[in-house]
């Protein structure tokens, strides 16, 4: 059933792609709008291709696109266009901006140009730049980010401790 009401999704990750297919599914007029060249989000940015093909990711968003969902990528709200703007143009507005950020340690030296967030880093690699991670790069963490970005190091032939957080914080300074 065709519905006449229109839907704008701000954020082209996971939950704003899950809320367009599901908005479409149900035969409504849904755009995407999303910030980043690419749709994805952390799925397309922050998960190495071994762990998530870009082929597989880009297959699983054609599928979305097909129900008639509409993609606007490189277009940030605020900037291109307003919030304001959206709320006069579409009937239903749905925010799902992520978490594109690393959490800080507070711990002294972190401000350093060489430390880099997981997310960050990640980011950086899966967005195709050129980063220099020498002959040794410690990894401060054990979850899925620490252990995806020591595996990326590690192909990039740096020798790759990990550490955990809480024994970083417990150093003397």
């Amino acid at each position: 059933k065709v519905q006449t009401k229109k839907v704008a999704v701000i954020g082209g990750g996971p939950s704003g792609l899950s809320c367009a297919y599901q908005m479409a599914r149900r035969g409504y007029p849904v755009t995407v709008f999303e910030a980043a060249d690419k749709p994805g989000g952390m799925l397309r940015y922050g998960i190495p291709s071994y762990r998530l093909p870009e082929e597989v990711l880009d297959a699983e968003i054609q599928n979305i696109l097909d129900l008639g969902v509409e993609l606007k990528c490189g277009v940030k709200i605020g900037e291109d266009i307003s919030f304001t703007q959206l709320n006069s143009d579409y009937d239903v507005v749905y925010v799902a901006v992520g978490a594109q950020k690393g959490s800080s340690m507070k711990i002294e030296g972190e401000d350093n140009a060489r430390v880099l967030s997981g997310v960050d880093f990640l980011r950086r690699i899966n967005s195709c730049e050129t980063v220099d991670v020498g002959g040794k790069v410690v990894v401060v963490g054990g979850g899925n980010t620490a252990v995806d970005a020591a595996r990326v190091s590690k192909s990039l032939g740096a020798d790759v401790p990990i550490t955990s957080s809480s024994a970083m914080r417990n150093q003397p300074r």
